[in-house]
């Protein structure tokens, strides 16, 4: 077996000292231009690679954060993961990727499981955390950031995200304006967010004097099949439901292709509405009306932030709303 190339092979094929060496790989400036060169053409030549857990014992640093999301199935988090990603490597910092599957106690296994191997930083993307994985975090000293959801006072360091009960609000609003009476929603038991969407729905109904009984509340992750049976169910059930209010876009599209299997006319006989506008949203038929969230916003905002915080560098905000967006399509 070949025998891996050390910085001692480098510094031994260049004729100075190993702490010269380390000097121009890992801080350049201290280094003449040449100097550096002529490591760095070696360093090609031998394929010598930098030993990351060595540097991260050396610095107590390892130069990572993670991510944490609640799964990776859902739609919405493979932009934030690429967001997230793309802003991490251009800070020079690695990411690494955790899913806690909508709960609790599967982010705080991340949390332990992630603090031992000394990640430096933490993004949620959840703004509900157990007591544990709170006391594990402060008592870690690692910087972390809430995003998706804004809340009232930040839980760590800092909260960039959406008010989702204010985007519910005017989605419905929406719908009641076009005089649709006999508003569904559709939701799911795994997210928080789906909730508070569904109570400002359902607070919504309730002041412009309309009825809101009509919910359906699958146990199950969100798809495009969900969101088929889901209106299956409804129209069964309520058949005089005239829009129906979609936790979001992937079940909305689901209840979209439901529609054009039994001739039911979207955006004529019955409106649906989404949420996060997802890239199909635009160019399903018909294109479907949602909220659009500034997810990569949001993402590359918390990088910033938590970059900062990890090299000491002054954080002016650590709480921001990020404005959403209505937009308004054929399917309502």
């Amino acid at each position: 077996m070949n025998k891996r190339t050390t910085i001692s092979d480098v510094a031994n094929y260049l004729s100075i000292n190993k702490s010269t060496v380390s000097r121009a790989i890992n801080n350049p400036n201290r280094v003449s231009k040449e100097l550096h060169a002529r490591v760095i053409q070696a360093c090609n030549k031998l394929n010598y690679i930098p030993n990351v857990a060595a540097k991260t014992l050396a610095s107590s640093s390892s130069k990572s954060i993670l991510l944490v999301v609640p799964s990776f199935t859902n739609t919405v988090f493979p932009e934030i993961i690429s967001a997230t990603k793309l802003k991490c490597e251009a800070l020079g910092y690695n990411l690494l990727v955790g899913d806690s599957e909508y709960t609790e106690l599967g982010e705080e296994k991340i949390v332990k499981d992630f603090l031992s191997r000394n990640v430096d930083g933490f993004i949620f993307t959840e703004t509900i955390h157990s007591w544990g994985t709170v006391e594990l975090i402060k008592n870690s000293a690692c910087p972390a950031v809430e995003i998706m959801d804004i809340i009232k006072e930040p839980t760590f360091d800092a909260n960039f995200g959406v008010d989702q009960s204010e985007a519910a609000t005017e989605l419905t609003s929406y719908l009641i304006s076009k005089g649709r009476k006999n508003i569904a929603f559709c939701s799911t038991w795994l997210d928080h967010r789906a909730m508070l969407r569904k109570e400002a729905w359902s607070e919504c109904l309730q002041k412009a004097g309309l009825d809101n009984h009509r919910v359906i509340n699958i146990k199950h992750k969100t798809s495009f099949q969900s969101g088929a049976d889901a209106l299956r169910q409804i129209l069964h059930s309520w058949p005089e439901t005239d829009a129906v209010f979609f936790v979001n876009d992937d079940m909305a599209a689901g209840a979209i292709m439901q529609c054009q299997r039994h001739g039911i006319s979207v955006g004529k006989e019955l409106d649906i509405v989404g949420f996060n506008d997802l890239d199909y949203a635009a160019v399903i038929n018909p294109r479907l009306t949602t909220i659009r969230t500034p997810r990569v916003e949001m993402a590359e905002l918390a990088v910033e932030t938590l970059v900062n915080l990890l090299e000491g560098k002054s954080v002016e905000i650590v709480k921001q709303k990020i404005p959403y967006k209505l937009i308004i399509r054929e399917s309502a």
